[in-house]
C-alpha cells in the first residue's frame, strides 16, 4: 500500500481526470461536468500531499520540489488568467433571447457586466470552467509530480480503455442503437472520430514501446490499443479523417518494423508483421463483403468525386466562417461566450444559409476561428499562450536530443529512430488533431481537449532534459 501511495496515487488520479469526460463522449451537448471540477481539485490535492517520490528524497523534499517548479511555471499562471476569465464568463451569464418589435428582429438581452466577458447559458460556461480546470491541474502534475513509470502506465492504461469505448461505440452501432449508429453515418456531429483516431496514432506508439521494452501483455495493448481503436476510428470519422488517420496509420506500421529492428528478434519482428496483414485483411474483408451495409463504404463514396464532397464542405464551411467573423466583430475583445456561436449564428445569416449549417449550427468548422468568435481576442490570447507554453518543453528536449541523441543505446540510428516511440505518436497524434481543427471541430468535445492536452504534457519526460541525460 505504501507503494502505491507513493508511487502511483497521484498517477491514479490523473488518470481519472482524463477519464472522467469519456464517460460524456456520446453526448452531443456536455453540460455541467461537476465531477470532473472535484476530480480535478482532488488530484492538486494529492500532488502537493503525495507527489512521486524520486530516488534519494523525503515527502517533504518531493513537495518543496514539486511547489517551487509549479511557481516557477509560465503555465501556472497564464492557465490561472485562463481560469479567471471562464469564471468571470460563468458568473456573467444569462443572457435571454427577446424580440424587439419596433426593428422586429430577436435579440440577446445585455448581461450584468456589459463590458466583462460573458456568456448565454450558465451550465455551458460550467463545463468550460470544469474542463479548464481539469487541463490546467492535470498538465502541471504531469509536468511536475507524476514519474516517467507514472506516465507510461497511464498513457497504457488509457490506451486500452480507449479501445475498448471503440469496441463498445461500434458494437452498439452495429446494432442501430442511437446515437451511435446516427454516429457512424455522419447524421449529426460526434467526436468519436478524432477521438478514436487521436488514440489510434498514439496507441502505435505506445505498444512499440512496451514490446521493445519486452514488456508483458504486449497483446493487449495491440488487440484493444490498435485494432480496437482503429475499428472505431473507421466506423465513425468522417471521410476525409479517415483517409487521413489511416494513411498515417500504414506508414506508422513501417515504423515498427524499422525501429523494432534492433530491439526484438526476428521472428517477433515477423509474427508481428503477420499478424498486422492478418488484421488489415479481415477488417477489409469484413467490410467489404460480411457487413456491405457498414459506414464505411457509405462514407468512402460519399467522398468520390472528389470535387464535389471537397465543393459542399467547403461551401459551409465558408458560410460557418463568415458567420464566426461577423459575430467577433459585435464583440472583438471578449466574445459571446462558451456555445457562444450557437446561439448568435442565426442573427447573422439569411434563410437561405440556414439549411447548410443547421445540422451542426453549435460548429463552425475551424476551431481557432470559433475560439476567436467565443472568447475574443483576450481570451484567444490565454489560450494561444498556454498551448505554446505547452509545447515549449517537447521543442527544448527534441532540440536536445537531436544534438546529442536520445535515450535509445543506438546513437548512430537517425533521429526518429533514436527518440522513443512515444514522442513520435505523440507529436503526431497532437499534431494531425489540430490540423483536423482547421476542417473540423474536435476540440468542441472535452474527450479529445483533455486527452490532447495530457499527451502534450506528458511526451517531453520521455526526452532528454539536459546534454547530462543524452547518451
Amino acid at each position: 500500500m505504501q507503494k502505491v501511495l507513493t508511487k502511483y496515487w497521484l498517477t491514479i488520479h490523473v488518470g481519472l481526470v482524463l477519464l472522467c469526460p469519456w464517460f460524456y463522449l456520446a453526448q452531443p451537448r456536455v453540460q455541467g461536468l461537476t465531477p470532473l471540477l472535484w476530480l480535478s481539485l482532488i488530484a492538486i490535492e494529492v500532488a502537493v500531499l503525495l507527489p512521486s517520490v524520486r530516488r534519494g528524497e523525503t515527502f517533504s523534499d518531493a513537495r518543496m520540489r514539486v511547489i517551487r517548479v509549479t511557481v516557477k511555471d509560465a503555465l501556472f499562471y497564464i492557465g490561472s488568467a485562463v481560469l479567471f476569465f471562464a469564471t468571470i464568463q460563468w458568473l456573467n451569464s444569462g443572457c435571454k433571447l427577446m424580440y424587439l418589435p419596433d426593428a422586429d428582429i430577436w435579440q440577446f438581452t445585455d448581461p450584468v457586466v456589459p463590458w466583462a466577458p460573458f456568456s448565454v447559458e450558465a451550465k455551458t460556461s460550467l463545463t468550460n470552467v470544469s474542463v479548464f480546470v481539469a487541463c490546467i491541474a492535470g498538465s502541471l502534475c504531469l509536468r511536475h509530480a507524476v514519474s516517467q513509470t507514472g506516465k507510461r502506465y497511464l498513457l497504457q492504461t488509457a490506451m486500452l480503455l480507449s479501445g475498448a469505448l471503440a469496441v463498445y461505440s461500434v458494437w452498439q452501432a452495429c446494432h442501430s442503437v442511437e446515437p451511435y449508429v446516427g454516429y457512424a453515418f455522419g447524421r449529426e456531429w460526434c467526436a468519436h472520430g478524432a477521438f478514436f483516431g487521436f488514440w489510434l496514432i498514439l496507441g502505435m506508439g505506445v505498444f512499440v514501446e512496451a514490446l521493445a521494452r519486452e514488456q508483458r501483455g504486449v497483446e493487449a495493448l495491440f488487440a484493444l490499443g490498435v485494432v480496437g481503436n482503429l475499428v472505431g476510428m473507421l466506423f465513425f470519422s468522417k471521410a476525409v479523417s479517415m483517409v487521413l488517420y489511416a494513411v498515417i496509420a500504414f506508414l506508422l506500421f513501417f515504423y515498427w518494423m524499422v525501429y523494432l529492428n534492433t530491439h526484438v528478434p526476428k521472428h517477433v519482428q515477423m509474427k508481428l508483421f503477420f499478424v498486422s496483414v492478418v488484421v488489415v485483411v479481415f477488417v477489409t474483408v469484413a467490410l467489404t463483403y460480411v457487413f456491405p451495409g457498414n459506414p464505411v463504404g457509405g462514407k468512402m463514396k460519399g467522398l468520390l468525386p472528389l470535387e464535389h464532397s471537397w465543393h459542399t464542405l467547403a461551401e459551409t464551411r465558408e458560410i460557418r466562417m463568415n458567420a464566426a467573423l461577423k459575430i467577433w466583430q459585435d464583440h472583438p475583445w471578449v466574445g459571446v461566450g462558451a456555445d457562444g456561436f450557437q446561439h448568435f449564428v442565426g442573427s447573422v445569416i439569411g434563410d437561405k444559409d440556414w439549411r447548410l449549417i443547421k445540422a451542426d449550427q453549435a460548429c463552425v468548422y475551424n476551431d481557432c476561428l470559433q475560439l476567436l468568435c467565443e472568447y475574443g481576442l483576450l481570451g484567444f490570447g490565454l489560450l494561444l499562450s498556454a498551448v505554446i507554453t505547452l509545447m515549449v518543453p517537447v521543442c527544448h528536449r527534441a532540440r536536445i536530443a537531436w544534438k546529442h541523441g536520445g535515450r535509445d543505446e543506438n546513437d548512430s540510428r537517425i533521429f526518429l529512430l533514436r527518440i522513443s516511440p512515444l514522442v513520435l505518436t505523440g507529436v503526431l497524434a497532437t499534431g494531425i488533431c489540430f490540423l483536423e481543427s482547421w476542417f473540423g471541430s474536435p476540440f468542441r468535445s472535452p474527450s479529445v481537449l483533455v486527452s490532447w492536452v495530457f499527451i502534450l504534457s506528458a511526451v517531453p519526460d520521455f526526452l532528454p532534459a539536459s546534454t547530462r541525460t543524452a547518451p
